[in-house]
């Protein structure tokens, strides 16, 4: 994560200890949170209004590459939030670097208004390493968890649905979009996806960039955007010719491209909002399918 939200929150808060890798079976009925507004702000990522333990409200960014739910220290403390365990652990930005961490116990979340709680709380963990602007990060998939989620980016609109009812089906792809498999991690649940070439990109909600790989270059680094990521490494990207890339059934034509150095040597090819920001995101974390469609930017209002 580069330290705008890109740095608190592009796929980059990797946990060091991390815990199941399947998603729990939906089990009695769920309440199903309201859909929200966000903003996009340059630099910060999709910004949501935020309540935690009743206290709020405050800015957190919705980053589905998160891994966990990440908390300031400050909001910790206005919202009364115990650790769950005196032990500490530890996340990582793409540079690798570790910055420390807790785990802690959270009574409820909500987003939009004070009373629209989210199912659950997920992975939820209480750091040094977010700037100064940016109260927390949301990661959707475990805080809806057991419902799957829809991020309309066009409408700026986040909301949620339960899969048993109203699941993503392989058969049913949307015009000019896709249904694809949600790959995962071995021991996580961030949303990849498989691409023409072979490569499993990250679905990134955190990153400002296009598609985003290492750069293979050592010498030139003309152009290039520097900022430091969740755990203090500093990270640059410079934007190069567009790609044309296929996710499933939809091509992506003119695909901002960006090279990224200082890097893990692990780190992920990421999707971030400059190649998402024309389509609809459907996460179905019951059946493991995302599907990707056009948005309609709805002009009423904005």
């Amino acid at each position: 994560m580069m330290a705008t939200v890109e740095g608190a929150a592009s796929g980059q808060a990797a946990l060091s200890q991390r815990r199941r890798a399947s998603s729990p079976a939906p089990q009695a009925s769920y309440s199903i949170p309201h859909s929200v507004s966000f903003r996009e702000v340059n630099g910060r990522g999709l910004l949501v209004r935020t309540w935690v333990n009743g206290t709020g409200p405050f800015t957190f960014a919705i980053d589905t590459g998160a891994g966990a739910t990440l908390i300031s220290q400050r909001v910790a403390t206005e919202a009364r939030i115990s650790r769950a365990s005196e032990r500490a652990t530890s996340i990582s930005g793409l540079g690798g670097q570790s910055v420390v961490a807790h785990h802690v116990s959270v009574d409820s979340l909500a987003i939009g208004d004070a009373e629209n709680y989210l199912p659950a709380k997920g992975e939820v963990l209480v750091t040094g390493g977010l700037p100064a602007d940016v109260d927390g990060v949301l990661d959707p998939t475990e805080a809806m968890s057991p419902l799957g989620y829809i991020l309309d980016l066009p409408r700026h609109e986040l909301s949620a649905f339960d899969a048993r009812n109203d699941p993503v089906e392989p058969g049913r792809t949307p015009a000019d979009g896709a249904v694809v498999a949600w790959l995962r991690e071995a021991h996580g649940r961030r949303p990849f996806v498989m691409l023409d070439n072979g490569d499993r990109a990250l679905l990134d909600t955190g990153s400002s960039m296009g598609l985003a790989i290492r750069d293979p270059a050592t010498g030139d680094r003309t152009a290039a955007h520097t900022v430091r990521d969740v755990g203090g490494a500093r990270i640059s990207s410079r934007r190069v010719t567009t790609t044309t890339i296929s996710i499933g059934s939809l091509t992506l034509r003119r695909v901002p491209t960006d090279l990224i150095s200082g890097a893990a040597a692990d780190v992920p090819v990421l999707l971030g909002l400059a190649a998402l920001r024309p389509f609809r995101l459907r996460f179905d974390p019951l059946h493991r399918l995302i599907e990707i469609a056009p948005g309609i930017i709805d002009r009423v209002g904005r």
